[in-house]
């Protein structure tokens, strides 16, 4: 009595599909879920094309009024000489900006620190709910510098001026952000001398600890965006009046790495990797299936004398000995065909030329085309010497 299977085919194939799902799901988590992405959820609302309060739409739109604007996205952009402006936020790594910093070498950047921890506003959309400052205490001590919120001075007072700046009448924020730090030159400083805009190292490099001298809400004061215009003219450099704009974390992002596995789940590889994940299933399914009787297993030297030629063709051929068998079939076409007309049998070498060479009737004789055949050095040539012999053959013995 034949027994029952203790396996239901149902619930074997469902196990199979649900791991294949779930392989699938952990490859795709690996391929796209790492700190990466997670980065890119968690960006700052100070990004440089972002309508809310605390960024700097406004500006780009402001100075595009007056100048020749670009906004850049990724890395590529970095070799223009415009002065660029570059947002950063609380994710920015010290690594990436030094990055940054040596590809711009001595081309005039504008870093923006972050000031004003938000949350979304209950309204939706772009709106944000400022909850205080403090959003750029992380970044600029991993840049190596201190920032401070300072009391707020005297209504209408304005920023003092130095360098470059100098001239230039910016008028304080409330609640200004100021940075410290070493290698640090002041160009708009408090009435205390603390720093809000200055000069990194010499070079054309600046850096703004209060960002509301440039963003949507600091600009929307006509005073301060009539600042911000000769703020940016006067770091900007002197050739060129056109002014790029960039979010730090777009910059950065066409500099990380791809992983393999996005690598082969992305064009144009995907392609191939849907062609190997189907042929990998087909594979599985033939395994599983045979299609009809087993075939038997041919000979691997079959039996006949033209796979006995064909053998011996093929040795000669693998060890590249075609053109040392010239002048072997030279001597053999030279026999058959003295056999073939009867030639006398005393008749040798030269002596045979010569009789051969007298049956041409037209055309190369025997000997030149012998000559030619035992000459070539290749296998081409060595083939169309020896189809010219032999049809001197036919020509001869029909």
């Amino acid at each position: 009595m034949r027994q029952a299977s203790p396996f239901n085919p149902k619930v074997v194939c469902g196990l199979i599909v649900l791991g294949i799902a779930a392989f699938a799901a952990i490859v795709w988590m690996m391929a796209y879920g790492g700190p990466t992405r997670q980065r890119q959820q968690e960006l700052s609302r100070a990004q440089m094309m972002s309508p809310a309060a605390v960024g700097f739409k406004g500006l780009v739109e402001l100075v595009g009024q007056v100048r020749r604007t670009y906004t850049i996205t990724n890395s590529v952009d970095l070799d223009y000489d415009d002065l660029l402006v570059l947002a950063i936020d609380e994710n920015s790594r010290r690594e990436d900006l030094n990055w940054v910093r040596q590809h711009r070498a001595n081309r005039a950047t504008l870093i923006i620190l972050p000031k004003w921890r938000t949350v979304p506003n209950l309204r939706g959309g772009d709106w944000v709910t400022a909850i205080g400052p403090g959003a750029g205490n992380r970044v600029a001590a991993d840049l190596g510098y201190q920032v401070h919120i300072a009391r707020t001075g005297p209504r209408g007072a304005v920023l003092s001026t130095a360098g470059t700046m100098s001239g230039v009448a910016v008028p304080a924020p409330a609640l200004p952000q100021t940075i410290e730090g070493s290698g640090l030159t002041p160009l708009l400083t408090l009435a205390d001398g603390s720093m809000v805009l200055a000069q990194i190292e010499g070079r054309p490099h600046y850096i703004l600890a209060d960002p509301d001298l440039l963003n949507n809400h600091g600009i929307s004061d006509p005073a301060r965006a009539r600042a911000a215009l000769a703020m940016l003219d006067r770091l900007n450099s002197e050739d060129d009046n056109s002014i790029n704009f960039a979010t730090f974390t777009d910059v950065v992002a066409a500099r990380e790495s791809v992983g393999l596995l996005r690598l082969v789940l992305e064009p144009p590889f995907l392609a191939m990797t849907l062609a190997l994940v189907i042929a990998a299933l087909l594979a599985g399914f033939h395994g599983a299936i045979r299609f009809g009787q087993p075939r038997r297993e041919a000979r691997s030297i079959a039996l006949g004398k033209a796979v006995l030629v064909e053998n011996s063709a093929g040795l000669i051929r693998l060890a590249r000995r075609e053109v040392h068998m010239s002048s072997a079939y030279a001597e053999f076409i030279q026999q058959e065909t003295a056999r073939a007309v009867g030639a006398p049998p005393g008749l040798s070498g030269e002596a045979l030329d010569d009789y051969l060479d007298r049956l041409t009737r037209s055309g190369p004789t025997f000997s030149e085309l012998a000559a030619a055949l035992v000459k070539t050095r290749d296998r081409q040539s060595m083939a169309a010497a020896a189809r010219a012999l032999f049809q001197w053959k036919k020509d001869i013995i029909r």
